[in-house]
């Protein structure tokens, strides 16, 4: 063989190589896991001053809220948040000590405890210590007890301990966790997390131990949850020793149930049990501390933190979803629309009824609730709307309201999304609060994939169309590369614009995009993006993660079959939240936890939730 001919064949080879790892690195996982999705123009004042406040919902279906003000307070709503008892003070400040940052649980027989952190003011005098305190409640929260001292520090400010937070295992163990100075007096700030335990249901305590240390830095604001599956106890603290940070960031430490931090065992500073807790692969670096973490009913956990990311010297609170591991969180979300001179501290996250999420912050003095509906998928309803812009009842979208899809937190143009579909077309609702519509720069992107890719650039299955206040349409195609403009566009628009707002329902037929009929009942994928612009800059939100131009990050698509949709439509239940959220049915009419999935088989039978 000649060596123009070999060179020849290693050139071939090369090339046929160079195009396979170019089709290889287009095909990527499907991005897995739920999104939280917020209703941003909702939110409700729990405590009209006050802040660390902290929710639960009770056995007996209320909420109940706490928060520091001037001691101690508790509110209760029984309708899922919506308006909220006048507050009451159950632990009032000490002349020169007030309570704070409490944290609060209800155990498995019935006792509410909550927890709080006594700070003296200066000056310091040794009858006054930094402590870890509670009280607790055996009547659905009417009465409380005396107070109940579990642990003193010392009574200066750098021998403090702080930032209670409580736990029950399925043993009735009792476990509380504090940040906690003490053990390093004249060690320049040295902080650990401790640990004291009940066995009592919280009447006595064990003296601490510590359960994580990196020596030189400040170890903070720990906040404990059991994974669903009982095998780790996961704590989320604050963190500022990782290198090249400079700063707090969110930092899980986990230790199995079995070994309950037994022996004195702690995480210290360079072991695999103390882990970064964001999957930086899909969120920014979002420095900051005060992390919470929660579980929501499908073992996803969630977590949150408050941090200045992209908004100068404005504190926001980020949320995160993670696996049922406490592990790789990310889908970053900002719950509450923050804007100049304003803030989110202290921030904490509930998990209530079938699944929604209650974030709580303190904004400008007051306490502030806002609810999320995590989300893995979206839900079309077999049904023919009427395209006609007004998005009517009758139009039969999967939610009765229309707003399936909550968006606008980021832009402040709150929008709500819905789909329908039928043997001919894929049907989207679309309305935009926008205190100024923009005829230039405000616009709705629609991304649809008909074939659900797997790919991170827009393959010829993918379709993205731009939609204006007044109903104009840009419409691209993927080319396995990136976007080109559709010579035609067999999908229609109608649109409606008024002052303040702007609404659009939209078909897309199959055919359209490439289809021959409706597609497989999983068969597609979205994402949707809302540019608002002022007439100089133009804000943008996404759905969290997703990627214009990967549609492996879009949100798949479930046609819900036309029989079993309309029977779990027909079913109805009166329950606490049926005008607020999913409510997971099974064929019988039985209400099952969990909506954050859409679809599920139970004893032979396919279960839906509407």
């Amino acid at each position: 063989m000649t060596i123009e001919r070999i060179i020849g064949k290693v050139g071939s080879l090369l090339m046929a190589l160079c195009l396979c790892l170019v089709m290889e690195a287009r095909t990527v996982n499907r991005y897995e896991g739920s999104r939280i999705f917020w209703d941003a123009r909702n939110p409700v004042v729990i405590f009209n001053g006050g802040g660390y406040a902290r929710l639960i919902e009770l056995q007996d279906g209320r909420l109940l809220a706490c928060c520091e003000s001037s001691g101690i307070r508790i509110s209760t709503s029984s309708n899922m948040g919506r308006t909220w008892t006048s507050p009451r003070t159950i632990a009032p400040n000490p002349d020169k000590w007030p309570n704070c940052v409490p944290d609060l649980i209800q155990l498995a027989d019935g006792t509410i405890i909550v927890a709080y952190n006594p700070r003296p003011s200066s000056p310091y005098s040794p009858d006054r210590h930094f402590s870890i305190r509670l009280r607790r409640s055996t009547d659905n929260g009417k009465t409380w007890s005396n107070e109940i001292v579990v642990y003193d520090a010392g009574y200066q400010w750098d021998v403090g301990c702080w930032e209670p937070s409580l736990l029950e295992l399925p043993s009735g163990e009792l476990q509380l966790y504090f940040a906690d100075e003490s053990p390093y007096t004249g060690n320049n700030g040295d902080q650990q997390i401790s640990l004291c335990r009940s066995f009592d249901g919280g009447l006595t305590w064990t003296s601490p131990q510590r359960v994580s240390y990196r020596q030189g830095y400040r170890d903070g604001m720990p906040v404990p949850i059991l994974l669903k599956d009982n095998s780790y106890i996961v704590v989320a603290i604050e963190d500022n020793g990782w290198s090249g940070i400079r700063d707090f960031l969110p930092t899980t430490i986990r230790m199995p149930l079995e070994t309950n931090w037994g022996d004195n065992i702690y995480v210290p500073a360079n072991n695999s049990r103390r882990q970064k807790a964001v999957n930086y692969n899909y969120c920014p670096i979002a420095k900051g501390g005060a992390p919470y973490l929660r579980m929501l009913p499908n073992g996803e956990t969630i977590l949150s933190h408050q941090s200045p990311y992209g908004e100068g010297n404005n504190i926001k609170m980020y949320c995160y979803v993670g696996d049922e591991y406490a592990r790789n969180f990310k889908a970053m979300s900002c719950p509450f629309l923050i804007k100049e001179n304003r803030e989110a501290l202290w921030n904490s996250l509930a998990v209530i009824d079938t699944g929604i999420v209650v974030a709580v912050a303190g904004i400008s003095g007051s306490v502030t609730m806002m609810k999320g509906y995590p989300k893995h998928q979206f839900e079309a309803k077999y049904s023919t709307p009427k395209i006609d812009g007004i998005g009517s009842t009758s139009d039969g979208y999967y939610s009765a309201t229309r707003n399936q899809i909550m968006m606008g937190n980021e832009t402040g143009t709150f929008t709500y999304a819905d789909l329908a579909y039928d043997d001919d077309s894929l049907y989207i609702f679309c309305q935009v609060y926008d205190q100024k519509v923009m005829d230039e720069g405000d616009n709705v992107i629609v991304s649809v994939d008909a074939a659900a890719a797997s790919t991170n650039v827009p393959m010829t299955t993918s379709y993205k169309w731009i939609i204006t206040p007044k109903g104009n349409i840009q419409a691209f195609q993927g080319d396995e590369s990136k976007w080109v403009p559709m010579e035609s566009d067999a999908s229609h628009v109608e649109a409606r614009k008024f002052s303040n707002q702007y609404r659009f329902e939209m078909a897309i037929p199959w055919v359209g995009i490439g289809l021959n009929g409706q597609p497989d009942e999983y068969g597609l994928s979205m994402n949707l993006q809302i540019n608002n612009s002022d007439g100089s800059t133009t804000a943008t939100e996404i759905i969290p993660d997703s990627k214009d131009n990967g549609p492996y990050t879009w949100m798949p698509i479930h046609l819900l079959p036309q029989s079993e949709g309309d029977a779990v439509q027909n079913i109805s239940i009166p329950t606490k939240t049926s005008e607020e959220c999913p409510i997971l049915f099974d064929l019988q009419g039985r209400r099952i936890a969990n909506p954050a999935h859409g679809i599920y088989i139970q004893d032979g039978r396919k279960i839906l939730y509407r």
